[in-house]
């Protein structure tokens, strides 16, 4: 495993102390060389937005920055909310939206291409530039994400004429079809035509070594043939990905968890929590591997497009992430010199259902790796599959406000890092650091391990022009403390020497310039200003005093009430504030093409391109206030700063849910004779049923769920049944391959009885892309009384509807599915909302969630509440949806980060939560 060769040197500069809890970190050090213009990208744009690369980070217009790169994708999501998910990506301070391009999505028949609906790539990259972020598609061929044959179409891989994934001449003619495809989508949406596409990842984890170096450099040129010309082409870099020198970018990844795993044991050890993790993770995707190829990584720049935030939960490990994972995952790589954290996924989603398959990845029918829901993609991710914010996002605010404003600074740091910090318990920390100014990153969390309080540590950092320590005296570092510390940074005309909060962002208003800090864990909040151009420094309205050249500031309250006031020599003020971690939960920061905007509120907020505030929430009450704007909307004022309340009226959804079972969609019916005679003792009773299957998939499972009280034969399509039917007890009989798409005929064979009997059933009819569809007997179903069996080509004359009757009183407790349940709504109340949220508890292994045929939701069970989005699934009116819980199998071989209750199977609580909108103009 390698790290960058210029990095190598400097992890021996960082040292801690045996004897004390000071931590000496040496930065006196030379900035490594900038490697220029040796990277062969595309087309870097106009003059004046040019985007170029070196070894060590992206500049737009020849200034230095750390953008922020999150995955969603559109195929995965509902195209009315695209809009809506754009827009919330963008608040929490993402710049670049990636997004896969699935091919089986598009191409599931051979020659027959969607871009329709929610395959609409050219509407969704409009969107990225409509509401100015980037846009980096993923185009494959092979993807993965969780995808079927990894996104390749079935017809593909369903063949021997030649090898995918290569150089074979027929494979690349579909590929080349693939791609001119994806150019008409994308033409006139490259960054150098004024577009938001500035980068195109080619294949996914490529994991040939040496040897498949032409392939990459063959899927480049076909993509450059179609004019697919950006300042950015990269592949996925982790295990030994093909990388040809020069040509593309490496980017890399790291993950809280594992679902991947082939065991079902705790994760003792995960090196994305250790800053100076290897840039080539062996674990993502795999059990860890090792491999003797390594390209010459430090041509590059250390870019990621895979951080997890969350993992998707498998069939054999159920994970529950802590909402810091993702945050903790990103500052170690930012802290080890990474210059563009990117996500996997930020946005989790729904998989579409093909018309011939299910479309996700799952192991019985493809081959695959793991078995994942059909539907959900959830990801626990920082926007979830309902595009709910999650607690995760907020958590990631802070990192991606002050890379946003601080990135230009801390992009040509170099880290130094300590080389003997890979032990679980380890405090984790590092340095980054250019000329005399720089930044200290700690983490003291590691996912799975309760980590020891890192008691009167003390930082010494030795800088060129002097030694700083910081703080002032030693502190306690406890457990899931992570934070980004200042050093010698220039705010305006000021110097802060060092603060023990980290910095997020600055504002101007028409009278100050205020700056915004978020405190630290459990440690008290401290600043020290170099004294010169500083007037006076005052807090709370008590004038600070000037020490040894500087005011060292450590009486700081958090709020907006007591912020720190610098009147500077030249008249300018400046004010600082320092909010909690809760506030900083609810600090929104926009930036406009004109202006800055900042706020704080208990709801969440976008802006959308005419600079309106978008308010949203499941609150009945929201508080917001405007930092530096007004809003059109009474407010009242307070700290200087103007108060919005907004009281939402709520509307209770109405809904019922109920048990019910399969037996209830069937009526009862009478197998003994109305009149009997004793002259047709050896007669038969015979019940019958024609019916068509029609649906574009094959059928993939047909179960006949049956209760009798007398002894039964059975005829499916002319072939006798071969299996036992038990009597007075239920069955489920495997009609599976017996049954065909098209015509189909049903013969249920009874003896002719004197004594009053009956049966029901339903045939349940599961389908290859998920549809099923249940044909309950009811009168639909004719009979007969005749002393022969028909022959299947026999014309039975005197076919009668059935007799309907009662359901036995021996049979009132029977069932077929005892943990299936009803979900009634009233769908004209659900209609007047954008977003309206069914949380669910339920115990058992799995959920499924019908609507009619179609299979809507599904959800792998860890012990969380799963949340349904009710506006994004086809709700039919007067339909209902159907719940059926899988119970757990004997011994399952399933890891659950919480305990589960294996021996019961029910839904526990649900309830549904609508979700206000409230939208304001802003005053000019």
């Amino acid at each position: 495993m390698k790290f960058y060769f210029h990095y190598i040197l400097i992890l021996l500069l960082a040292t801690k102390s045996v004897n004390s809890q000071t931590i000496t970190i040496d930065a006196q050090i030379e900035t490594p060389k900038i490697i220029e213009n040796s990277l062969k990208m595309g087309n870097p744009g106009s003059t004046g937005k040019e985007i170029t690369i070196n070894n060590k980070f992206l500049s737009l217009a020849s200034k230095p920055m750390i953008p922020v790169m999150g995955e969603i994708h559109f195929s995965r999501c509902n195209p009315d909310k695209w809009e809506d998910l754009i827009l919330k990506m963008k608040a929490n301070g993402i710049t670049i939206i990636s997004t896969y391009v699935f091919w089986i999505y598009h191409e599931e028949e051979k020659g027959t291409f969607n871009w329709e609906g929610s395959k609409n790539l050219k509407r969704f990259i409009e969107l990225c530039k409509k509401h100015d972020v980037w846009a980096y598609p993923r185009i494959g061929p092979w993807c993965h994400g969780e995808v079927r044959n990894g996104g390749l179409p079935d017809w593909i891989v369903n063949q021997e004429a030649f090898k995918p994934r290569t150089n074979d001449a027929k494979y690349l003619e579909y590929v080349d079809q693939w791609y001119r495809e994806i150019s008409e989508q994308l033409k006139g949406l490259y960054y150098k035509d004024d577009g938001p596409v500035i980068g195109i990842q080619l294949e996914n984890e490529y994991w040939r070594g040496k040897g498949g170096e032409k392939h990459i450099m063959t899927l480049k040129n076909i993509a450059l043939n179609y004019g697919i010309d950006v300042p950015m082409y990269t592949i996925t870099g982790w295990r030994n990905t093909s990388t040809p020198e020069n040509e593309v970018i490496p980017l890399w990844g790291g993950y809280p968890a594992a679902p991947w795993n082939t065991n079902i044991k705790e994760i003792k050890s995960n090196a994305s929590y250790v800053f100076n993790k290897p840039i080539n993770d062996q674990s993502i995707g795999n059990e860890a591997s090792t491999t003797k190829y390594q390209p010459n990584y430090s041509l590059y720049p250390y870019f990621t497009c895979e951080l997890g935030i969350g993992n998707q939960i498998s069939e054999h490990r159920r994970p529950v992430l802590n909402p810091i994972d993702g945050i903790t995952i990103a500052t170690s790589n930012v802290a080890s010199g990474s210059n563009l954290p990117g996500y996997y996924v930020f946005a989790g989603g729904l998989n579409p259902v093909g018309k011939l398959t299910t479309l996700h990845e799952e192991r019985y029918e493809s081959g695959y790796w793991n078995e994942y829901p059909i539907i959900s993609y959830d990801f626990q991710a920082a926007l979830r599959e309902t595009g709910e914010i999650s607690s995760a996002y907020h958590k990631l605010k802070p990192l991606h406000y002050f890379l946003s404003e601080f990135g230009e600074q801390l992009a040509p740091m170099t880290p130094i890092i300590p080389s003997n910090n890979d032990n679980p318990d380890d405090l984790q920390y590092a340095f980054r650091v250019k000329d005399n100014s720089g930044y200290l990153f700690v983490s003291n969390y590691y996912r799975g391990h309760k980590k020891t309080t890192k008691k009167d540590v003390q930082f010494h950092i030795k800088l060129k022009e002097g030694d700083i320590k910081i703080p002032s005296s030693s502190i306690n570092i406890e457990d899931s403390t992570v934070f980004i510390w200042p050093v010698n940074l220039k705010m305006g005309n000021n110097i802060l020497k060092y603060a023990t909060a980290q910095p997020i962002c600055n504002i101007k208003t028409k009278k100050t310039e205020d700056w915004y800090f978020t405190e630290t864990k459990n440690i008290n909040t401290e600043f020290l200003f170099d004294s010169k151009s500083i007037g006076t420094v005052t807090i709370n309205g008590l004038k600070q005093e000037k020490k040894n050249d500087g005011y060292l500031l450590n009486t700081i309250k958090s709020g907006l009430s007591n912020p720190i006031i610098i009147k500077n020599r030249d008249g300018s003020v400046k004010r600082i504030f320092v909010l909690s971690e809760k506030q900083m939960d609810n600090f929104w920061y926009f930036k406009s093409k004109n202006k800055t905007y900042a706020f704080l509120s208990t709801a969440h907020l976008v802006m959308n391109e005419n600079e309106n505030l978008h308010v949203f929430s499941t609150h009945e009450t929201d508080e917001v206030i405007a930092l530096n704007s007004t809003l059109k909307s009474s407010s009242k004022t307070k700290n200087g700063f103007k108060y919005y309340t907004i009281k939402n009226e709520k509307n209770n959804i109405n809904f019922n849910l109920e048990k019910v079972d399969l037996i209830d969609e069937a009526k009862w019916l009478q197998i003994s004779p109305e009149n009997y005679q004793d002259k047709n003792e050896m007669y038969h009773k015979q019940f019958f049923k024609h019916f068509k299957v029609e649906n574009t998939a094959d059928i993939k499972k047909a179960t006949f769920h049956f209760l009798t009280e007398e002894t039964c034969i059975i005829r499916i399509n002319g072939k006798w049944l071969n299996q036992n039917i038990a009597i007075e007890k239920t069955s489920q009989l495997d009609f599976t391959g017996y049954f065909k798409k098209g015509e189909n005929d049903i013969l249920l064979d009874f003896p002719y009885v004197k004594n009053k009997k009956a049966f029901v059933g339903v045939l349940e009819v599961e389908f290859y892309n998920a549809n099923k569809i249940l044909i309950p007997t009811d009168l639909s179903w004719l009979n007969t009384e005749q002393y022969k069996i028909p022959a299947p080509w026999d014309l039975v004359r005197n076919k009668t509807k059935p007799v309907i009757t009662e359901k036995p009183i021996q049979y009132q407790d029977f069932g077929f599915t005892p943990n299936r349940y009803q979900l009634t709504l009233d769908k004209t109340q659900i209609d007047t909302y954008k977003n309206i949220y069914l949380r669910l508890n339920y115990s058992g292994d799995k959920i499924t969630c019908y609507s009619g045929e179609n299979l809507v939701a599904d959800n792998f069970n860890n012990d969380t509440t799963w949340s349904i989005n009710l506006t994004d699934i086809k709700l039919e009116k007067d339909v209902p949806l159907i719940f059926e819980i899988e119970p757990y199998g004997e011994n399952p071989k399933i890891y659950f980060d919480l305990p589960q209750i294996l021996d019961k199977t029910k839904i526990n609580s649900i309830e549904i939560n609508e979700e206000y909108l409230n939208v304001f103009e802003l005053k000019k």
